[in-house]
């Protein structure tokens, strides 16, 4: 399992690029967070995390990566950290 991080200015473009096509989207949403965390499983599908100080919120469930969104993602990413699943 991966954990991508992504912080700053990283972390806008990474919610346009995972929540860009909702209809709803809007970046500030987004700036409460302290960071995004996307947990990305071997089998493909990722969830995503917004961080806050004490607590995380699920912005979205595990779900499989149909759009690749993955390989759009990695190079933004500001921390890359690989676990055992």
């Amino acid at each position: 399992m991966k954990r991508l991080y992504f912080m700053g200015g990283h972390k806008r473009a990474a919610a346009a690029l995972l929540f860009g096509e909702q209809e709803d989207f809007q970046e500030e949403d987004y700036q409460k967070y302290q960071e995004l965390e996307v947990v990305l499983h071997q089998d493909g599908r990722f969830s995503v995390w917004g961080n806050l100080t004490e607590d995380a919120d699920l912005l979205r469930d595990t779900k499989p990566d149909k759009q690749g969104v993955i390989a759009k993602l990695l190079p933004l990413a500001d921390e890359v950290l690989e676990e055992e699943e």
